[in-house]
């Protein structure tokens, strides 16, 4: 990947298309977790593809190149979550038909039910979450990434996996 990112720095149009490719489904993910309509996501996505086309040169370091474009990404969707909505989302509004679309899911049934425990999560404990177990960033990184403090990033963990282990006591999904 490391590559990719130094030929599209120096104006390789075809290498800058492979990386977006690569990344489409995680980038979906992630502004799935802010804005729920379909058109809106994909807005995002295309939004942060033009930012990152026209300054990634500006990057330093190919290897963070991961962590900048998601950092983008989660900006856009909080100007636009702002803009449009005005109360916090509920990843039970998921369209199966456009998840099945960008993902090419291995196994859909354990996707799904993976973002029906975010569902009674809070913004801020979805997007740590899916950064922390889904794309399986560090503290540190997703401190970087989103400018959250490493405590609040541990405390939104924590109470995240509060809610998924109360929504399951005994192994049974309560409420």
């Amino acid at each position: 990947m490391e590559e990719l990112i130094i030929k599209a720095q120096k104006g390789d149009v075809e290498s800058f298309t492979q990386i977006v490719l690569t990344m489409e489904g995680d980038l979906y993910k992630i502004a799935k977790t802010r804005i729920t309509d379909e058109n809106d996501i994909q807005d995002a996505i295309q939004e942060t593809m033009i930012e990152t086309y026209k300054s990634i040169k500006k990057l330093k370091d190919p290897t963070k190149f991961k962590k900048w474009i998601i950092k983008i990404l989660i900006n856009k969707c909080n100007r636009m979550y702002r803009k449009k909505y005005k109360q916090d989302i509920s990843i039970d509004e998921y369209n199966l038909d456009n998840y099945m679309l960008v993902h090419n899911c291995r196994n859909i049934e354990d996707d799904l039910h993976f973002y029906s425990l975010l569902n009674d999560l809070k913004y801020e404990e979805r997007i740590v979450v899916i950064l922390y177990y889904m794309e399986q960033y560090s503290v540190k990184d997703i401190e970087e990434i989103t400018k959250l403090k490493e405590n609040n990033i541990r405390t939104y963990l924590y109470r995240a996996r509060q809610k998924i282990k109360d929504k399951y006591k005994g192994g049974v999904l309560n409420g």
